[in-house]
């Protein structure tokens, strides 16, 4: 071997070694599985110059092994297994690499049979091949070409600007590889020459790209490469015409003096124009280059900071940001996502502005999640690439993973305010398809900076939009109770003095009875019958009201025992046969009988019935028709119950009023039309019998509601009622306690009679 290729390959050598010592080390701190196979494919490397070296120095042969053959075999290794690095580099998955490795060790196992002369004689015995060598060219051309295939098959992926460059990396170093093993069966005498620096080279280069996550932009290296050389040679073509013409002019004159003169003229001329013309020159050739012009980042943050102070509210500060990004990085694509009021610890992301987007949807991220973390301790944004390669996101959830990559963006940025993130503002591809740089990211931080203040402001408006809502709902509710006062004030102007008229006016007629009236048996016995249905009406509103109030703070009394709805609908239904045989109304019951016992209070249940019945003949024309039926059935809030319909053939309701009917003191005629009556047609009670209804059917953990397809006094398509209750009683039942409006007070006339007949 002559000294130049010895002096390579001993500097091959060394290279190796460090490249051995270095990937070692960081094997121990990750074990990564593609710096495992970069330890392989270094030691294969090292084997094989370290065999080549030894031929130089005439140590005594391994027996049946040798160092030529060490040597080969040792580049065969290499490069089968820069294939293998290959793939787990571009994180193929196992059942690759499992192929690929049992394929190297078949093609190394035949090697050494035949490159250590086992069956070598055998094999070229009278033909002139040579077996080793187009075993070693298999060798080569199936590695280069497996990894071809899966790098371009990477290209096609489109996948991040960082991992996409670490990739143009990669095609460098399969190129030089390619290169190399072309010398190597060109010319085998040259290899370790001109062949060896290539290998080197990619070696180099592929311990770099496996050892460094984050590697300098390809592109913009080679263009800072091109813009330094270009700027040089400018500069250095201005230098030499001024010293030629300096020199050139002195020898005209033959005068040292001039000579002298004139260079330290031109010294210090060139030492003025120099940092200008340098300047000019970067920004010239860098926009030739780069293809842009220099950014001032003082100037874009203040520009920031007067926009995004004019979005005072989240929606538009979302639309604001989305411009501002796109304006200032040219991005394809990029989203903002603010999280959620309310959410309690959990950090629930949701889309709140896109550009190239059509929908994202949000994620939910809870507070020990890495990416949280890192976003919460400094970590002021986060790479795509970083959330793929670095160790310190290994422990990712695996749906936050899925949902971070199916985004398909490359840097996410969070604004946080106080350790609290308020929102993450994520950056797609660039249109020009370059990474993002460090002056990029640093813009980025100083955008999520001045979000940070204008996100305050707009949840600050954003609350205070929400506090004058409720202070409008609150206002609207007060209405509606000084509404619900003036029903309460105009029914009772009706409902109560109207039997307290009658009752003060017989009571006046009773106190002015003359000694023959009050004779007159028949004369005052309707005077007292006049005076008991006065108090006998009020006693009956003021006992509603109180069981409305009961119902309404959830506490109505029930006196829980076995009910046959039959007779129920019987004790209901009683006291207005006679209103219907006046008006023609015909009454139908149907199934009733079929029902089965309930445990529920029947007092309550005859209240409800009869309020339901005499709303149903309220509301039907004379000559019409009211129908009480009863089912079993099951209801999905319910389950299993027991459903009494009562259908009318009136006037209907209005849809939108299927709700309102059963709220206090609303009727859907006007308080000023009113008329009292429990039986006439549209005679207008309290506005408090459905009310009482539905807070009977909750206390039995049941419910009522309406069906009618209208209000129309012409075609009258009638209200059917359904009042439900669950055919098993609630767990827990209320006991019946006696307001003092309740007291019965049924032949009270006869418990006074006795309990005088006692003192007496």
């Amino acid at each position: 071997m002559n000294t130049p290729g010895l002096i390579i390959t001993n500097l091959s050598l060394l290279v190796f070694g460090i490249l051995l010592v270095l990937a070692g080390i960081r094997l121990r701190a990750t074990r990564h599985p593609a710096v495992l196979h970069l330890v392989i494919y270094l030691g294969a490397g090292f084997l094989a110059f370290l065999a080549h070296v030894l031929t130089t120095f005439d140590p005594p042969p391994l027996p049946g092994l040798p160092y030529d053959a060490i040597a080969q075999l040792g580049l065969n290794a290499m490069v089968l297994t820069f294939g293998a690095l290959s793939l787990s580099f571009l994180r193929k998955n196992r059942a690759w690499l499992t192929y690929y490795w049992g394929m190297t060790v078949a093609l190394l196992l035949v090697w050494s049979v035949l490159g250590f002369n086992l069956w070598s004689t055998l094999a070229t015995a009278g033909t002139g091949f040579n077996p080793t060598l187009a075993l070693s060219q298999t060798s080569w051309g199936v590695a280069i070409a497996v990894v071809l295939g899966a790098l371009f098959s990477a290209f096609r992926a489109q996948p991040s600007s960082k991992h996409l460059n670490r990739m143009r990396y990669w095609l460098i170093a399969v190129t030089l590889h390619a290169v190399a093993g072309l010398v190597l069966f060109i010319s085998p005498a040259i290899f370790y020459q001109a062949g060896t620096l290539l290998l080197v080279a990619g070696s180099v280069l592929t311990s770099y790209v496996v050892l460094t996550y984050h590697t300098a932009d390809l592109y913009r290296l080679i263009g800072t490469a091109l813009q330094f050389t270009g700027i040089t040679a400018i500069l250095a073509g201005i230098f030499y015409v001024g010293l030629s013409a300096t020199v050139i002019f002195g020898r005209q004159n033959n005068n040292l003096f001039n000579i002298f003169f004139w260079s330290v003229l031109l010294a210090i001329g060139l030492a003025v124009i120099t940092p200008p013309l340098w300047q000019y020159l970067s920004r010239f050739t860098g926009q030739l280059i780069f293809g842009r012009h220099s950014q001032n980042e003082k100037e874009i943050v203040q520009h920031f900071s007067r926009v995004l102070s004019s979005a005072l509210d989240m929606q538009r500060l979302g639309d604001i940001l989305i411009e501002l990004m796109d304006q200032t990085f040219d991005i394809e694509r990029g989203a903002v996502f603010v999280n959620e009021r309310g959410s309690g610890p959990q950090i629930s992301l949701r889309l709140l502005a896109a550009k190239g987007i059509d929908e994202l949807p949000g994620r939910q991220f809870t507070p020990d999640s890495v990416l949280i973390q890192h976003f919460r301790q400094g970590g002021k944004l986060a790479h795509q690439y970083d959330i793929d390669m670095l160790p310190a996101f290994a422990n990712l959830d695996p749906g936050e993973r899925d949902w971070l990559a199916g985004l398909k963006m490359e840097v996410f940025v969070p604004i946080v305010r106080y350790g609290n993130v308020m929102a993450v503002m994520a950056f797609g591809r660039r249109a020009n398809k370059s990474t993002y740089h460090k002056e990029d990211t640093d813009l980025m931080i100083a955008l999520a900076e001045q979000a940070v203040l204008a996100m305050d402001a707009a949840r600050l408006f954003e609350q205070l939009a929400n506090i004058s809502q409720e202070v409008t709902v609150l206002n609207t509710e007060l209405a509606g109770l000084d509404q619900n006062k003036s029903d309460f004030l105009s029914i009772a102007s009706h409902e109560l003095r109207t039997p307290l008229t009658h009752i003060h006016g017989y009571s006046r007629m009773l106190l002015e009875l003359t000694e023959e009236e009050a004779q007159d048996y028949s004369y005052v016995k309707t005077i007292v019958a006049g005076v008991v249905k006065g108090s006998e009406r009020m006693k009956t509103i003021i006992d509603m009201m109180f069981a409305i109030t009961e119902a309404h703070a959830g506490d109505m009394p029930l006196l829980m025992g076995p009910v046959k709805l039959a007779e129920v609908v019987r004790q209901a239904t009683g006291p207005y046969l006679t209103a219907l045989d006046e008006r023609r109304i015909a009454f139908a019951t149907k199934g009733l009988d079929e029902l089965p016992s309930i445990e529920a209070d029947a007092t309550r249940l005859v209240q409800a019935i009869e309020n339901l019945f005499s709303n149903a003949i309220k509301y039907t024309p004379d000559g019409g028709k009211v129908t009480i039926s009863g089912q079993v059935t099951t209801l999905e809030d319910i389950g299993s119950a027991v459903e009494i319909v009562v259908s009318d053939s009136g006037i209907g309701i209005d849809p939108k009023h299927h709700q309102k009917i059963f709220d206090k003191f609303f009727r859907v005629d006007d308080t000023d039309h009113h008329s009292t009556g429990k039986t006439k047609f549209k005679g207008a009670g309290p506005g408090l019998g459905l009310t009482l209804v539905q807070g009977i059917a909750n206390a039995h953990g049941g419910k009522v509601w309406v069906e009618s397809d209208g209000h129309d006094e012409e075609n009258l398509p009638g209200s059917r009622f359904h009042f439900a209750i669950p055919l098993q009683p609630a767990p827990i039942l209320h006991e019946r306690s006696t307001k003092q409006s309740e007291i019965e007070t049924v032949h009270w006339n006869k418990k006074l009679v006795l309990k005088q007949t006692e003192k007496d």
